[in-house]
């Protein structure tokens, strides 16, 4: 996990469950990510105007964990069940996952995670 203090850890879980009261514990998190999604017609990636902190996050109900991109670019925030639905695949640096709706999406310039629990 980036270094954060405790009382930045506590303010960002405040600011977490004000969308969420179900989140529990923040998992891990990378300071700076840029969402782009796959446009087959083009066969290539198209940045999306979602970037910003990336928070794994646990949760007390169904589903158990989740993700979420806080926008740095306006005010919506992506958020990301973590079900059965969802595939991931690490190509470092960049994070490639595919969601329920079948949309393939890429969180680019992030650090390594580990994710447990």
């Amino acid at each position: 996990m980036e270094s954060l203090s405790r009382a930045g850890q506590e303010m960002s879980l405040a600011a977490l469950k004000q969308h969420d009261p179900y989140i529990t514990s923040i998992a891990d998190l990378t300071g700076q990510v840029a969402l782009y999604t796959f446009c087959p017609k083009a066969n290539q990636w198209e940045k999306t105007d979602i970037e910003g902190t990336l928070f794994v996050y646990r949760r007390s109900a169904s589903p158990y964990h989740g993700f979420t991109i806080v926008n740095r670019l306006n005010m919506h925030n992506l958020v990301e069940p973590v079900n059965k639905d969802l595939e991931f695949q690490l190509h470092e640096p960049f994070l490639l996952y595919r969601n329920a709706s079948c949309q393939y999406t890429v969180s680019g310039f992030m650090t390594r995670m580990t994710v447990t629990g």
